[in-house]
């Protein structure tokens, strides 16, 4: 009998026709497109370099880890694969997938929440999986909770590739309820995993439901708006490094100054002076610095 959590015994490598290979366990990963094409293009340069982990499931092979080498491989219509079989009991099958993939960018925090949430459904405590993982408890309590508080259907579009992971935790903070709405803007509108963070912090701070709307409806706009220095032409390539660096703090320090000047005119309340002077003063006293630097800069011999 195989000990809960254990990783199994030896592994016995044969080759096998590509129909035999199960996915069912695949609903705890994320199957992205653009990763199986990487991964095509590598079995096409190099061939099958590792083998393909599976375990034996009511008679049939079902795979830990390779769901990308088998869906490459479905794609040119390979007839076989290479397979290391294991001895794994139902713990040990979600032990095994998150042991194999945990160098940097095998997988994201999400399907780690989904294998952890197979785990709790077989009977697992969160303490007891951390003990079984040798992780901390707020590690498993964070991605359960990430889990569980993303819609469910976003949590399939993850899974199938429609949404970017990254993405859709930027959506977490938002109510379940207007999650698809909000995915579905960001979906159309192409938005990447930043400008999606800055659309749900305007909707957030949006004061009714018709300013909502309006965000959502013109989200491009919104964020230039909200983030003017964006709008600014992209880094230069003949710029070094560090000129790079500055060009794009000069950038954002620009956006940023137009917009502390339209918060000053008029200038804000009494009271709110009275508290912000601390802020004024020390943004005065490094102002002559920052002038006298910028204009050294601007005389310099071309």
């Amino acid at each position: 009998m195989v000990e809960t959590g254990a990783v199994g015994t030896g592994p016995v490598a044969k080759t096998v026709p590509l129909a035999e290979l199960g996915t069912s366990l695949l609903r705890a990963r994320c199957l992205r497109p653009q990763q199986v094409e990487r991964m095509r293009q590598g079995l096409a340069t190099h061939g099958q370099l590792t083998p393909i982990v599976v375990v034996r499931r009511q008679g049939r092979l079902e795979i830990v880890d390779g769901f990308k080498r088998r869906a490459a491989a479905a794609a040119m219509q390979w007839p076989t694969m290479v397979v290391s079989e294991r001895t794994l009991d139902e713990q040990g099958i979600w032990v095994a997938m998150l042991t194999l993939n945990r160098g940097p960018g095998s997988m994201t925090v999400l399907e780690e929440a989904l294998i952890l949430r197979e785990m709790i459904r077989e009977g697992a405590t969160q303490v007891a999986i951390a003990e079984l993982l040798g992780r901390h408890p707020s590690w498993v309590s964070r991605r359960i909770g990430l889990v569980e508080r993303l819609h469910p259907e976003l949590v399939e579009w993850v899974r199938t590739g429609m949404l970017p992971a990254g993405t859709a935790r930027r959506l977490i903070g938002l109510p379940a309820g207007n999650q698809l709405e909000v995915a579905a803007v960001v979906a159309q509108s192409s938005l990447g995993t930043e400008e999606t963070e800055v659309l749900v912090g305007l909707w957030q701070k949006a004061p009714d439901p018709q300013s909502r709307r309006a965000i959502l409806a013109q989200p491009r706009q919104a964020i230039a708006e909200a983030r003017p220095w964006d709008a600014q032409r992209p880094m230069d390539p003949r710029l070094s490094p560090r000129g790079q660096a500055l060009q794009r703090g000069l950038q954002i320090l620009a956006g940023v100054g137009l917009r502390v000047m339209q918060g000053l005119r008029p200038p804000p309340r009494p009271q709110e002076i009275e508290i912000l002077r601390p802020d004024l003063q020390s943004v005065r006293r490094m102002l002559p610095g920052l002038e006298e630097a910028l204009g050294t800069a601007s005389s310099s011999p071309r």
